[in-house]
């Protein structure tokens, strides 16, 4: 099979992602308008009970099913077989997971209230199923899935505009979101046949669930991590401050799941060449990605932090404006986990070392719950913030001390240095644009364009390879 451009298949998981990001930005200051804050909570609500069962459906299968896969696709006969068993594993979890959410809807009491809701949203876990994401995963087409994704975006911000004009209009809403975020499973359902012909396996093979469930075992321990700050915050003081960090932790997450996205296309390609054992381009590729992540995650970082007041009076309104202090606690573990998210997914999972990714998560959701009961009651959402910074560097540290026990991967010194003084450069910018520019529009605009523009310039005047790369590239399409 041609091997795939990884930059390509990079832009275009990057413009997945902010599509899948586009509709709750675009429709967030409109929808909280029309909804008001009772269906609002009641959809937030309903959205956190289905991500239980979400979680059940999915196990771990997505990520061992591309680690696993990549070995077969040079062979269609295996690859149907090997897919077959795994979407049949991942159909039975949905089997189990929606006989599970129907058991609490019927005996829940807190739950009867919301069937509604949690009935048209339940609709995601099969059309996650359905998806089969981990098929497009392993042959690199991230085209058909960022097209699709596109088209869903549009349709939806359309349907919204048309038929959402009140709060008697929640159900409709919530039938609009479930087309935006999952209504592209039956599409990529049907056109995975490019690829491999599925059928249903009644008894799949056990050797995939040990490592299937060890997997899940991580997920589950991520998900507590992740979570257990809103929900310990909420639970020892109350919702102002929980509204506080929860606008923080939404920027943060947006910026996190941009800057994964580059490592996403990767892992494929990087379990591909340890399946084949090419040690050489392994390493040349896992060198090249560290020095791209150090060029795009620190500028990142640096910046979040310089403008997230700006930022988030801009995206929120002036009444949230404390958040700003979580949010940039946040901007400091962003670094840190996306560097966690490749040696966990990339390295440690390509290389069948689940259990000690599955250590690493337990360790910092342990870490992460016992800080928070401790400081939340006096610093508040700005502890929950810093509890997060602890449980992504905690992560990182162990998954990049593990990595390194089977595979040398560094960064280029001059690289790195490049980048922290082109960093320099950007605080300085923001700082000068703080000065004269009021505006926050217009600062965070201005921001980004000069600081963005300084940054480029020390990096070429370094000769940092990452831009000499996209620059050489560049000029090479241009005369092309």
């Amino acid at each position: 099979m041609k091997e795939k451009s990884i930059k390509l298949n990079a832009v275009l998981n990057v413009m997945k992602t902010v599509l899948s990001l586009v509709f709750p930005l675009i429709t967030f200051p409109y929808i909280t308008r029309v909804l008001q804050v009772n269906a609002i909570g009641k959809y937030d609500f309903s959205v956190s009970v289905i991500s239980y069962f979400s979680l059940i459906a999915a196990l771990g299968i997505t990520t061992y099913a591309v680690r696993e896969g990549t070995k077969y696709r040079g062979d269609q006969e295996k690859m149907n077989q090997f897919a077959s068993e795994i979407f049949s594993i991942n159909l039975y979890a949905t089997i189990v997971s929606y006989i599970l959410l129907f058991l609490a809807l019927m005996f829940v009491d807190k739950l009867k209230s919301y069937n509604i809701v949690i009935g048209i949203l339940s609709l995601e876990i099969l059309l996650a199923t359905l998806s089969v994401v981990w098929i497009y995963n392993i042959y690199e087409d991230f085209g058909y899935i960022t097209f699709v994704t596109f088209i869903l975006q549009f349709v939806s911000i359309i349907l919204m505009l048309l038929f959402v004009h009140s709060a008697d209009d929640l159900y409709k809403y919530v039938i609009i979101s479930v087309i935006s975020s999952s209504g592209s499973g039956l599409f990529m359902f049907f056109h995975a046949r490019k690829y491999v012909q599925l059928h249903l396996v009644k008894k799949p093979p056990l050797k995939h669930l040990k490592p299937i469930m060890i997997v899940f075992s991580t997920t589950i321990a991520a998900t507590i991590y992740i979570s257990s700050d809103t929900t310990i915050l909420g639970w020892l003081t109350d919702d102002y401050q929980v509204g506080i960090y929860g606008t923080a932790a939404k920027i943060y997450k947006i910026v996190k799941q941009v800057l994964n996205a580059v490592v996403a296309v990767v892992i494929p390609r990087f379990a591909f060449y340890i399946g084949t054992q090419e040690k050489d381009k392994i390493l040349q590729l896992g060198r090249k990605l560290i020095d791209y992540m150090v060029a795009i995650c620190c500028p990142a970082m640096v910046g979040l932090f310089c403008l997230s007041k700006p930022i988030v009076e801009e995206f929120a309104g002036a009444s949230f404006g404390e958040a700003y202090i979580p949010l940039q606690l946040l901007s400091i573990a962003l670094v840190f986990a996306v560097f966690a998210n490749f040696f966990s997914n990339c390295v440690l999972i390509s290389y069948k070392k689940e259990k000690i990714v599955m250590f690493a998560t337990i360790l910092s959701a342990v870490i992460n719950i016992v800080l928070n009961f401790i400081l939340i009651p006096r610093y508040q959402e700005s502890a929950a913030a810093f509890t997060t910074i602890i449980a992504e560097v905690c992560v990182c540290v162990i998954s990049a001390y593990e990595s390194r026990k089977i595979i040398k991967i560094n960064c280029t010194a001059r690289n790195l240095i490049s980048t922290i003084i082109g960093c320099v450069g950007i605080v300085i910018c923001c700082m000068l644009a703080a000065k004269v520019i009021e505006n926050q529009i217009y600062l965070i605009l201005v921001s980004v364009i000069v600081s963005g523009l300084v940054y480029a310039v020390v990096l070429i005047l370094m000769k940092n390879t990452v831009i000499t790369d996209v620059l050489e590239r560049f000029v090479r399409g241009a005369r092309g």
